[in-house]
C-alpha cells in the first residue's frame, strides 16, 4: 500500500507519460486537415467547411490576434454563438499558443462578467451578432475583437508559434449546478489523450458525423469536439436551446448524425418527440453523460432506436476528464434502477475511498478517487488549492489523485455503479436518504414525464425536501393524485412542486441552485408572513397539520389531503383541534373545508369564544419541559412568535391568549381573574409540574401571580421568567415624581414608543392615540355599566380596550412575595424619567424569597419583538437558564 496526500492505495499499473505525447493539438490537427482535405470538417447551418478551409479560417483568425497580443501564452474568450465560426475561433487560439476560454451567450451577464473577471482573459473575441454584449461586459478594460462571417485567408502562409503539449489549451468553468463555477484548466496533450481514448472506445473514423450539442463553455463538450476535429470526422453543432428537442430530431435525420452526445435529460426529450424506431437510422452510438442513466432511459433507447445501435454510459468530470464507461447493446442485462458506469477508461485506475481518505473494501460504498497522468492541470489561479485536491503520487510523480464528489460501489463483476452526488445524500428523520435513488423512482412512475428532488433551507424546521415533478399533459392529473403517488414512493416528509418544465443549465442539466431557491420561495417562509395576516387560530392550525403530516412549512391554502393527509391524519389532528382550541368537529368538515383558511373560518362559527381558547402552541415538537409564557398587556399569544423560533427545535413552547380579544367573549378585568384563567388551561394541558413560566411586560405580573398561586397550592414552579416587567406599586410612584419629570413622562405618553425627541409628527400620532384610548376609557366604563363584558370593533381598538383592561387591573393589583427564584430580563436603556430608571431589579426587590438574577440585555423595550439581533440574544440567554433549571 501507498498512501498520497491521506489516500491510501495499492500500486497501480504503469501509465503513458504526458511527455511521450508529443503533439499539441494544432500539430495533430495540421496533420488531419493535410490527410483529410477534402473532407467535411464542420457542418452547420448552411456551413459545410472542408478541413482546408476550417485550417485556412482558423489562420486568418490567429494572425489577427497575434497583431493584438503577441506571442505570450494567455487566455482568450470568445463569446460567439454555437455555430462553425466558434470552432474556426478555438482552432485559431490554439494555433497562436494562447488557451481559450468560450463564454456561452445565453448565459447571464453576472456569470459571463465573473468568469471575465476570474480568468483575466487579455482579449474578447465576439462575431457580429454578439458585439453589443461584448461591449457591455468588457467595458473599456478589455480589448474587443469583431470579427465578420467570413474569415479572410492570409496572404501567404504564417509560421506560428509552436505549442508545448504541456501547455495550458483550455479554460473552463464548472457549471454551477451544485454551487458557485469554478476555472479549471486543462493542456495540449491532455485533450489529445482523451480524444484518442474516446476514439478508440467507439472506433471513431473519418465517416462518422458526431453532434455537438453541449455548449462549448462546459467541459463535456470538449471530448466531441476535439475526437471529431482531430480524427477526421465531422463534427456538427447544433443550439438545442434555440432551437428546441422537436428540430433536433429533424436535424439528427437530416444531417446523417452517427454518434450521438448529450445529457441523459436532452435524451429523454428527444425520445418523447418522436417514436418512429426509423427516424434514427443512421445512429450506430448514443453517448450520455453528465447526469446518471436510469433503466428507464435503457428501455426507451431499446424501443425506439435502430437494433445495431449502441448505448454508452460515460462518467466524467470536469477536474478528471473521462473516468468510465460502459456499452450497452441489445441482450445486455440490466439488474438494477442505475445503469453501471463500466471501466475505467484507458490510462485511468478508479477506487474508492472513504471521508478520511482511506481505501474500502469491494462491495463497499465510497467517493469515487481517480489517478492518472491525465487529470486536468488544476483550478485556475489557484494554487494552494490545486495542491490540496490534486494529489502528487510520490511513486510516479508523472500521476496525480484526485478524490472526486461523487459516490460509486463495485459491482461483483468489477464495474463500477455510479451511486450520485456526495452532496445529494441526506438524512430525515436519522434515515440516509439517497436523492438520485428518489428521482429515479419519480421518473419510473407513469404520471410523470420528469422529477427532479432537491432540499431547502427552512428558517426553523432546517433541512427541507422539495419533490419537483412534471405530469404528463394527456393524462390531466390532479394535485392530489401527484401527491398520492410521490407519498407511495417517498413516504417520508417533503414539499411537493408541480411544474411544466424544470429550470435547466445551458448544457440541459438540472439547474439545482435555481430548483433549491425556487422550492426555498415557495415553502421556507409560507407559515411566517412578515405581517400580521395570520392570527391565533390559524398559527394554531398551522402547528397541529405540520406535527400530525410530518410536513415543515404548511401554508394557511394548502389543501390537507394533497400535503398527504388521510382519513387517519384527520382524526389525529381533529383530535388535536378538539385538545388545543376546544371545539368538536367531524373529519368530514375536510371535504368541506380542505385548507387552514377555510378550516379556521369555521372553527370561528362554530363558537370558539365561548370554547374559552387561552392556550397557542407556538413549538409543539420536543422533549424538554415546556415553557408557558403570558404575552403583554395586548393578550396576543402571537407575541412570542419570534422568539419562540430562535430557542431550540427541542423546546415545545406555549402562550396564554387573552379571552376577548375576538370581540365576543368576556374579558377577565383582574390580574387574579387573568391568573386562575390561565392556571385552568394550564392544568389541562399539564395537570402537575414541575412549571416552567414566563411573561413579558404586564404579562410578567401576570405570570408571577400565577407562580405564587401554584406554589400556594403545593405545586413547584422551578423557572420563573419576567422580561420587561415592572414589580412594586409602579402606576402610583408616578404620582410623587418631580414635577419636572412627571411633564417629562407625559411628553413622553404623546410620542411613539422608543422615540425621545419631539417632533410635529410625533406628537400629532401621540395625540391621536391619547385620544383613542381616551374613548376606550369611556367604552369601558360604559362595558361595566351595562354588563356587556366585550367589545365588538375593530381589531386594532379592540386591542386598546384590551390592553386598558390589563392597565386598570394592574392598577388595582397588590404584590404579595413569591417563595421561589425571579430570572429576570432588563434591557439596558429604559426611558427617562421613568420611576425604575436606575432600579436594576425594576422594582421586584423584595418580592422573591429565592432571590433574582438579572440578565441585562442591549437596546430598549420594543427591540425584544423587532430586532432580530436582540430577540436572538434573548433566546440564548432564555435557553441557558431553563436548562440551568432543569438540572
Amino acid at each position: 500500500m501507498i498512501t498520497t496526500g491521506g489516500v491510501e492505495t495499492d500500486r497501480p499499473k504503469s501509465f503513458a507519460s504526458p511527455a511521450e505525447v508529443e503533439q499539441s493539438i494544432p500539430k495533430r490537427f495540421a496533420e488531419i486537415a493535410a490527410r483529410h482535405a477534402n473532407r467535411t470538417a464542420v457542418s452547420a447551418g448552411s456551413n459545410e467547411w472542408s478541413y482546408t478551409e476550417l485550417d485556412q479560417r482558423s489562420k486568418a483568425l490567429a494572425i489577427q490576434i497575434l497583431d493584438r497580443l503577441g506571442e505570450k501564452s494567455e487566455p482568450v474568450a470568445l463569446l460567439m454563438e454555437h455555430d462553425a465560426m466558434l470552432i474556426a475561433a478555438i482552432l485559431a487560439v490554439l494555433k497562436t499558443g494562447k488557451i481559450y476560454l468560450s463564454l456561452d451567450p445565453g448565459d447571464s451577464i453576472e456569470r459571463l462578467a465573473a468568469m471575465l473577471a476570474d480568468s483575466r482573459a487579455r482579449l474578447l473575441i465576439a462575431d457580429q451578432k454578439n458585439a453589443d454584449m461584448a461591449s457591455s461586459l468588457a467595458a473599456e478594460q478589455l480589448p474587443i475583437l469583431v470579427i465578420a462571417r467570413d474569415f479572410k485567408e492570409p496572404s501567404t502562409d504564417t509560421n506560428f508559434p509552436e505549442a508545448s503539449p504541456k501547455a495550458g489549451a483550455r479554460l473552463m468553468y464548472t457549471s454551477g449546478s451544485t454551487g458557485m463555477p469554478k476555472g479549471v484548466w486543462q493542456n495540449h496533450c491532455g485533450i489529445v489523450h482523451d480524444a484518442d481514448v474516446y476514439s478508440e472506445m467507439i472506433q471513431l473514423g473519418p465517416e462518422d458525423r458526431l453532434s455537438l450539442l453541449t455548449s462549448c463553455s462546459f467541459a463535456a463538450a470538449g471530448i466531441p469536439l476535439f475526437a471529431a476535429l482531430l480524427n477526421g470526422a465531422t463534427l456538427c453543432p447544433f443550439h438545442v436551446r434555440s432551437q428546441g428537442v422537436e428540430r433536433l430530431a429533424i436535424w439528427l435525420r437530416e444531417r446523417g448524425i452517427t454518434i450521438y452526445d448529450s445529457v441523459p435529460t436532452i435524451f429523454r426529450h428527444l425520445a418523447r418527440v418522436t417514436g418512429d424506431n426509423g427516424i434514427f437510422g443512421g445512429l450506430r452510438l448514443v453517448r450520455l453523460g453528465g447526469e446518471p442513466v436510469l433503466r428507464h432511459d435503457v428501455e426507451v433507447f431499446r424501443q425506439r432506436f435502430p437494433e445495431d445501435c449502441r448505448l454508452m454510459n460515460v462518467l466524467a468530470s470536469s477536474e478528471t476528464g473521462p473516468i468510465s464507461a460502459s456499452i450497452i447493446e441489445r441482450h445486455t442485462v440490466l439488474s438494477e434502477a442505475r445503469v453501471p458506469v463500466g471501466r475505467a477508461v484507458r490510462d485511468v485506475e478508479v477506487f474508492l475511498v472513504d471521508d478520511q481518505g482511506r481505501q474500502v473494501e469491494n462491495g463497499c460504498d465510497g467517493r469515487i478517487a481517480v489517478r492518472s497522468a491525465y487529470l486536468r492541470q488544476g483550478f485556475w489561479r489557484r494554487p494552494d488549492e490545486t495542491r490540496e485536491k490534486f494529489r502528487v503520487d510520490p511513486g510516479a510523480p508523472d500521476t496525480r489523485i484526485f478524490i472526486t464528489n461523487d459516490l460509486g460501489r463495485f459491482l461483483p463483476d468489477g464495474t463500477l455503479e455510479h451511486l450520485g452526488r456526495a452532496d445529494r445524500v441526506i438524512k430525515i428523520r436519522g434515515l440516509r436518504v439517497d436523492l438520485e435513488e428518489v428521482e429515479a423512482a419519480l421518473r419510473a412512475a407513469d404520471l410523470f414525464e420528469e422529477a427532479a428532488v432537491t432540499t431547502f433551507e427552512h428558517i426553523t424546521d432546517g433541512p427541507q425536501v422539495a419533490i419537483c415533478v412534471v405530469p404528463r399533459s394527456k393524462m390531466g392529473c390532479s394535485s392530489h393524485a401527484c401527491r398520492q403517488v410521490v407519498q407511495q414512493l417517498f413516504p417520508l416528509p417533503s414539499r411537493l412542486m408541480i411544474v411544466e418544465e424544470l429550470p435547466r443549465l445551458a448544457s440541459g442539466k438540472i439547474d439545482r441552485v435555481n430548483l433549491s431557491k425556487k422550492a426555498s420561495e415557495t415553502f421556507a417562509d409560507k407559515t411566517r408572513p412578515r405581517n400580521d395576516s395570520i392570527d391565533a387560530i390559524e398559527f394554531q392550525l398551522v402547528q397541529i397539520w405540520e406535527k400530525v403530516l410530518a410536513v415543515g412549512a404548511i401554508g394557511t391554502t394548502d389543501d390537507f389531503f394533497a400535503l398527504g393527509g388521510d382519513s387517519l391524519a384527520a382524526a389525529t389532528m381533529f383530535a388535536a383541534v378538539e385538545k388545543f382550541l376546544g371545539i368538536n368537529l367531524p373529519t368530514s368538515t375536510l371535504l368541506e373545508a380542505p385548507t387552514i383558511k377555510e378550516l379556521s373560518e369555521i372553527i370561528r362559527g362554530g363558537g370558539l369564544s365561548e370554547t374559552d381558547f387561552r392556550l397557542v402552541a407556538l413549538q409543539l415538537r420536543g422533549t424538554k419541559p415546556p415553557l408557558y409564557c403570558v404575552p403583554g398587556a395586548s393578550g396576543n399569544a402571537l407575541q412570542f412568535r419570534t422568539l419562540a423560533r430562535y430557542l431550540t427545535e427541542d423546546q415545545p413552547f406555549f402562550a396564554f391568549h387573552l379571552r376577548g380579544l375576538d370581540g365576543r367573549s368576556p374579558c377577565p378585568r383582574s390580574v387574579e381573574g387573568i391568573a386562575k384563567s390561565y392556571i385552568d388551561a394550564l392544568r389541562v394541558h399539564q395537570p402537575r409540574g414541575p412549571y416552567y413560566l414566563g411573561g413579558a411586560s404586564f404579562g410578567g405580573v401576570v405570570a408571577f401571580e400565577m407562580a405564587r398561586r401554584l406554589v400556594t397550592e403545593g405545586e413547584e414552579v422551578r423557572f420563573l421568567g419576567l422580561l420587561e416587567s415592572y414589580g412594586g406599586d409602579y402606576p402610583k410612584h408616578r404620582k410623587f415624581l418631580p414635577l419636572r419629570k412627571r411633564l417629562k413622562l407625559l411628553l413622553l405618553h404623546f410620542l411613539p414608543h422608543g422615540s425621545y425627541f419631539v417632533s410635529l409628527a410625533g406628537l400629532k400620532s401621540g395625540l391621536k392615540q391619547q385620544m383613542k384610548r381616551w374613548l376606550i376609557r369611556r367604552l369601558i366604563a360604559l362595558d361595566g355599566r351595562m354588563k356587556f363584558r366585550a367589545l365588538r370593533c375593530p381589531l386594532k381598538l379592540r386591542t386598546f380596550y384590551i390592553e386598558e383592561i390589563c392597565y386598570a387591573a394592574r392598577r388595582r393589583y397588590k404584590l404579595m412575595p413569591f417563595s421561589g427564584r425571579i430570572d429576570l430580563f432588563r434591557a439596558e436603556y429604559q426611558p427617562p424619567s421613568d420611576v425604575f430608571e436606575e432600579d436594576p431589579v425594576l422594582g421586584w426587590s423584595g418580592m422573591a424569597a429565592g432571590g433574582i438574577d438579572v440578565h441585562q440585555l442591549p437596546g430598549d423595550h420594543s427591540m425584544y419583538w423587532s430586532d432580530p439581533a436582540t430577540v436572538a440574544l434573548l433566546a440564548r440567554k432564555l435557553r441557558a437558564c431553563l436548562e440551568q433549571a432543569s438540572s
